[in-house]
């Protein structure tokens, strides 16, 4: 067999967590059906035309969707012009890397953070350093790529902070990346508002997708905001590596773009608040703030000398619930573990019932519980 060329061909430890966790195939992310129940039933009917190739750009109904949505998050003026749709904020991620970074150059990237974004550049040749996103600002680099509500810990960047990483980006000649997948998933914070002319000086991307806030991962629809003019340069790249998004994943996601923003934050506040009240109860982790953001809790371990993949690794094959080792992020410790609350409610709280199991002397196995859901992600879907 000839070998792969590039680092990544194996799976990663959350892909390998969630094959080991699907035993049981009962949904726990139902984010998008809470939606939908809420729709007139034409709403969800999808139509497209497949007999022609989409533009390479996005169709410009959802386009012009896409745009009245980050105006009305942000308070900017952007136009469909402004927008590039693309398969998902990783490939987002891709192209932008893909299209401005050559072999050796710098990226700062805030951490910790997800894997994929360092494997992503290291595998076009760059150089990751991590990057603090309050105190950094001034740090050199051909790139910098912050996530706010951050992946794994739930923080928002600071009033301004965004501001100051752009302006450093302007001067360097750089490009500000801002991925903001989890944007509309706020529970105890604000999005901060953002400068239209910055943007349009052409230094800023920002990166968003219907995978978290719609709990839609399988569309697999994405997009970039940023200047017309590197939206135009980025749509002659994308148009040269997959020709167009799927129609069928565009109209969907256009349907899911008419429901008002935040529309899940109720849902998803009533499921942070099930995990707080839960996590007293578990006396092999610290205690923890509520985040700002996201869908996690970023847990520090009462005992530092546990090990953070021992403990998910008994939870997994001990009581079937699966959580995410603070080693399986970049700069993540193997003294924190990632714990989602984005479960149903049933199943989130016999998740923490079966932890309670693990913390005492019993023991028992898997295969008599099947697999539960603390999750690394929610099941079967994929979080970057």
């Amino acid at each position: 067999m000839i070998v792969p060329s590039r680092r990544w061909h194996e799976l990663s430890v959350i892909e390998r967590q969630a094959r080991a966790a699907q035993r049981s195939e009962q949904p726990t992310w139902d984010l998008s059906e809470a939606l939908m129940r809420g729709l007139p039933t034409s709403t969800g009917q999808v139509t497209f035309n497949a007999e022609t190739y989409p533009d390479p750009q996005g169709m410009r109904k959802l386009r012009r969707r896409i745009a009245a949505r980050e105006n009305a998050k942000y308070g900017l003026s952007l136009g469909e012009d402004h927008i590039v749709v693309t398969h998902g904020a990783t490939e987002a991620l891709f192209l932008l890397a893909h299209t401005f970074l050559t072999p050796g150059d710098r990226v700062a990237v805030q951490a910790p953070s997800v894997l994929f974004y360092r494997e992503i550049l290291e595998n076009l040749g760059a150089t990751v350093v991590p990057l603090n996103a309050e105190s950094d600002s001034a740090t050199p680099a051909r790139m910098r790529l912050l996530h706010s509500p951050s992946n794994p810990d739930g923080r928002l960047l600071a009033e301004g902070a965004a501001a100051l990483h752009a302006e450093a980006a302007g001067a360097d000649g750089a490009l500000l990346v801002m991925d903001q997948v989890y944007d509309e998933l706020i529970v105890g914070g604000t999005r901060p508002r953002e400068d239209q002319d910055l943007l349009d000086a052409g230094h800023v991307a920002k990166v968003n997708s219907v995978s978290k806030s719609f709990g839609c991962p399988g569309v697999r629809l994405g997009w970039i905001s940023t200047a017309p003019a590197l939206a135009e340069a980025l749509t002659g790249v994308a148009e040269r590596l997959r020709m167009g998004p799927s129609s069928v994943a565009q109209q969907a996601a256009a349907a899911l773009l008419e429901q008002p923003v935040d529309g899940n934050l109720p849902t998803l506040a009533e499921r942070q608040a099930i995990a707080m009240k839960a996590l007293p109860m578990l006396d092999f982790f610290e205690a923890a703030a509520p985040p700002a953001g996201g869908l996690f809790l970023w847990l520090k371990l009462a005992d530092r000398n546990a090990g953070a993949q021992r403990l998910c690794d008994r939870a997994l094959s001990e009581v079937g619930v699966r959580l995410m080792p603070g080693p399986g992020f970049w700069q993540g410790t193997d003294d924190r573990v990632r714990l989602s609350f984005g479960a149903v409610p049933e199943s989130l709280s016999e998740a923490f019932d079966r932890l309670r199991q693990l913390a005492g002397p019993a023991r028992t196995q898997a295969g008599e519980h099947g697999t539960r859901s603390c999750t690394d992600r929610p099941t079967p879907q994929v979080s970057r």
